[in-house]
C-alpha cells in the first residue's frame, strides 16, 4: 500500500514506529548538539564501574539522538571497564536492533538476559526485538516475565505492547485484553485507547471504537493515526459532518503527515 493509499491497519503500523522501547526511545532523525559530558571525575575517586556507567548513560544519549556511530563507541568503553553489566549489553541490543544487525542484537540481548534474567526492562526490549522481526508469537512470553515483576515501574508499555503483538498473529481477544489492563493502569494512554479503537471499527462496533478515540482526541495533541481512524469511524458510520471535522484536524494540524496526504484516496477497511 502507498503512502497515499492509508487503512486504519497501516495507521497500527505507524503507531509500532513510533512506540516507546522500554528504557529508551526510538532514536530522532535530527542531530542537535551532542549530551553534554559529565563533570570530570578524578581518576582515583572514580572506580571502572563508575567510569563504565558514565559511558552507557552517554552511548544511551547518543542512541537517542540516532547517533549509533557514536553510541556504538561509548558501548564499547564501557563494555571494557565493566564487562559484567547487564544494562550496557541491552543498550547494545537496542543500538544493534535499530541499525538492522539482527544476529548481534540477539547476541547481545541474550548476553544480557543471562546476567539478569529478572530484569524487565531488558526482558520487555527482547520482547519487542522478537515481535518486530516476525517473531510476535515468541514475544508474548517475554513480555508476561517483563510484568511479573511487582517493582516494574512501566507495566503498561509492556502491555500495550503484548496487545500489537498479539494482534500481529490475529490473537484479537488476547490484543483486547492487554489494551484493557494497560488502560486500567494509565487510563490515558495513547497506545491503549488508539489499540482498543482499532479492535472495535475492524470489529463493526462503531459506538466502542467512536468512544475510545474520543479519549484520544481529548487530549491536548491527538496523534494523526488517532484524527484517522476518527475519520474512518465517522465515514462508515455515514457522519459527514464529523467526518469532514477530522479532516479538517488532520490538516490544520498535521499537513505534512502522511495520514493527511491519504484523506482523498484512502480506503477505510
Amino acid at each position: 500500500m502507498t503512502p497515499t493509499h492509508r487503512s486504519p491497519v497501516a495507521a497500527l503500523a505507524i503507531a509500532f514506529a513510533a512506540l516507546l522501547v522500554g528504557c529508551s526511545s526510538a532514536p530522532t532523525t535530527s542531530t542537535p548538539r551532542p549530551p553534554e559530558p559529565p563533570p570530570p571525575v578524578r581518576q582515583q575517586e572514580s572506580s571502572p564501574r563508575e567510569r563504565a556507567n558514565l559511558h552507557a548513560d552517554l552511548g544511551a544519549g547518543y542512541y537517542e539522538r540516532g547517533q549509533m556511530d557514536i553510541a556504538i563507541e561509548e558501548l564499547n568503553e564501557a563494555a571494557t571497564l565493566d564487562p559484567s553489566n547487564p544494562r550496557i549489553y541491552n543498550l547494545f541490543g537496542l543500538v544493534y536492533g535499530m541499525l538492522g544487525d539482527n544476529p548481534k542484537a540477539e547476541q547481545n540481548f541474550q548476553r544480557a538476559l543471562s546476567l539478569a534474567p529478572q530484569d524487565s526492562d531488558i526482558r520487555h526490549n527482547w520482547g519487542w526485538f522478537l515481535c518486530s522481526t516476525g517473531r510476535a508469537r515468541e514475544s508474548i512470553p517475554e513480555f508476561e516475565q517483563a510484568l511479573r515483576n511487582p517493582l516494574y515501574r512501566t507495566p503498561e508499555i509492556a502491555l500495550v505492547n503484548a496487545g500489537r503483538c498479539s494482534v500481529a498473529f490475529g490473537d484479537t481477544a488476547g490484543a483486547e485484553a492487554y489494551f484493557k489492563r494497560a488502560q486500567a493502569i494509565v487510563p490515558s494512554s495513547a497506545g491503549a485507547n488508539y489499540g482498543l479503537a482499532l479492535l472495535a471499527y475492524r470489529s463493526g462496533r462503531l459506538d466502542d471504537a467512536r468512544g475510545w478515540v474520543r479519549r484520544l482526541t481529548q487530549q491536548p495533541s491527538p496523534s494523526p493515526e488517532a484524527l484517522y481512524l476518527g475519520m474512518c469511524i465517522e465515514k462508515k458510520s455515514g457522519d459527514r459532518a464529523a467526518e469532514a471535522s477530522y479532516v479538517a484536524q488532520l490538516r490544520n494540524r498535521y499537513p505534512d503527515a502522511a495520514e493527511t496526504k491519504a484523506v482523498a484516496t484512502a480506503v477505510c477497511e
